[in-house]
């Protein structure tokens, strides 16, 4: 018996009629006929019954069919396991990622993506959480690093899988009067100039809005900068405070103060990937390349170590 004829047989008994498996296996429907027909020789019985409303299966066509389902099944498991396996051999992926995560963990998964599946082209760009998203949803991109912000998960069609949670530190100047606490409350900060991104490039203001909301105040948002390089720069002058994501804090400077907050809150980085039927191995196993370098990085630096001294 040939597969083909077992997947006639399965579309006969699943449509009910032979025209309909004919439409659902894009052929004639006397093809559908000589397959079935060529079937049955083979059993050395009746397999389909015809009716005035179409087609059933008889009792050894059922019989038959309960087997053939199993086989099927398995052999279009090992298909996809094959055409995954061929994808990895070739091929394409385009990765996003945004600056804190490309200055933390995302080079070692690019590298370890590289030896894993040294023939598989990586092409990325550094676009930022908000844009990445609209970059995925166009297609552009196969893997977008990116924060969920205030998001409880993906928007439609889309697959986040967690990486990290980046908890937000305050950044101050050494002689600011909050630098000598040990743990800043975030009501504290109510009336202070502080550095607050665009929430159309990047949701870590969305949480860090939240935050301070939470406490009754409206943060006063002097300056509204996306690049915690350049906020920094804005606090070591005096000039303002601001929530900075540990994974920014790569570089510290001794002229900025970094204390924690008494909430605890975070930013979740996510790796986004678009939520098809068929899936992408190549996605796949960037993805997991991602995972596997997020928790490596947050077990090598710990958590957020001696914030109190540190500068």
């Amino acid at each position: 018996m040939e597969l083909l004829h077992l997947r006639v047989l399965r579309e006969v008994a699943r449509r009910g009629s032979i025209s309909a498996a004919a439409d659902a296996l894009d052929y004639t429907q006397p093809a559908v006929s000589r397959q079935l027909a060529m079937l049955e020789r083979q059993a050395g019985q009746s397999l389909v019954e015809r009716t005035p409303r179409g087609a059933r299966l008889t009792a050894s066509g059922d019989a038959l069919l309960r087997h053939a389902e199993d086989i099927l099944s398995r052999v279009d498991a090992a298909q996809t396991e094959m055409d995954a396996i061929a994808a990895l051999r070739g091929g394409q992926v385009r990765i996003s990622a945004f600056p804190s995560t490309v200055g933390s963990f995302v080079p070692s998964a690019l590298r370890t993506f590289g030896e894993r599946h040294p023939e598989v082209q990586v092409k990325f760009d550094l676009v930022e959480p908000g844009p990445a998203q609209e970059l995925l949803a166009r297609g552009a991109v196969d893997v977008a690093v990116t924060s969920l912000g205030l998001q409880l998960g993906p928007p439609p069609g889309m697959r986040a899988h967690k990486l990290i949670d980046d908890p937000l530190l305050l950044a101050l100047p050494p002689d600011h009067p909050l630098a000598d606490l040990d743990e800043v409350p975030v009501s504290a900060l109510a009336g202070e100039q502080l550095i607050v991104g665009s929430p159309t490039t990047c949701p870590d203001c969305e949480v860090m809005m939240m935050a301070c909301e939470a406490q009754g105040f409206t943060p006063n948002r002097t300056y509204v900068v996306d690049d915690y390089g350049a906020a920094l720069g804005l606090v070591a002058a005096g000039l303002s405070v601001a929530m900075i994501p540990e994974l920014a804090l790569t570089g510290r400077r001794a002229d900025v103060v970094i204390r924690p907050l008494d909430a605890h809150i975070v930013r979740r980085i996510v790796a986004m990937t678009l939520d098809t039927q068929s899936g992408s191995a190549v996605a796949d196993a960037m993805v997991t390349a991602l995972a596997d370098a997020a928790s490596a990085y947050r077990v090598v630096t710990g958590a957020t170590a001696d914030v109190r001294t540190g500068a």
